[in-house]
């Protein structure tokens, strides 16, 4: 799976709405503000899964944050650092990095947890809690139903995505230490995308 997420987003076709000229959508906004006042101002921010730095890492930087971004694709890095010289990016897989505990003050991921085996996100979450605080965040975004290596195609190129229901990615994140904060269920395009708030549990 990862192989075909690597090399689907290495060989994709950058052109239109993909990548190029992307912003950030109104609610994307919204709930990137609703974040902030969990966190203090210049914190320390992972993306996981940080594509090429646009649009979310260029508008946290802009918001004085430390960012640093972890993506599997090498053409996404290069992009990144051209993109947001002002933060960190670093190539790899998710689970390479270890960051050590309380390493950062939230952790961020955008369209990227469903593209690794659903079998391993409760490691995941659980990983992320020890990289944040005790008074940090998170907001992500999962699949909103179950999706066992569903096949589609992004940029051009092979894609497969990795997903539970929205219930059952509610559970995994409250039995890996987090409180929910709140949810969003969003159809963009023909996507369907669920968000996610959530802070430690103290």
């Amino acid at each position: 799976m990862r192989d075909k997420v690597k090399e689907g987003y290495d060989k994709g076709d950058y052109e239109g709405d993909y990548r190029e000229g992307r912003e950030v959508r109104e609610k994307e906004r919204e709930l990137m503000e609703s974040l902030f006042d969990g966190i203090p101002s210049e914190s320390k921010i992972l993306d996981l899964g940080c594509g090429t730095g646009l649009p979310f890492d260029r508008f946290l930087v802009e918001k004085d944050h430390q960012v640093t971004g972890v993506d599997i694709s090498e053409k996404h890095v290069e992009m990144a650092r051209e993109n947001v010289p002002e933060a960190d990016f670093l190539q790899g897989d998710f689970f390479e990095n270890d960051f050590g505990e309380n390493s950062f003050d939230a952790v961020v991921s955008f369209y990227a947890i469903f593209h690794i085996p659903r079998e391993e996100h409760f490691d995941l979450f659980k990983k992320i809690r020890e990289w944040i605080s005790d008074e940090g965040a998170i907001l992500i975004t999962l699949g909103p139903d179950e999706m066992d290596d569903f096949e589609g195609e992004i940029g051009g190129q092979e894609m497969v995505w990795s997903s539970y229901s929205a219930e059952k990615n509610v559970e995994l994140l409250e039995k890996a230490g987090f409180e929910i904060i709140t949810t969003y269920t969003e159809d963009y395009r023909e996507e369907t995308h669920f968000w996610v708030l959530a802070e430690p549990v103290q």
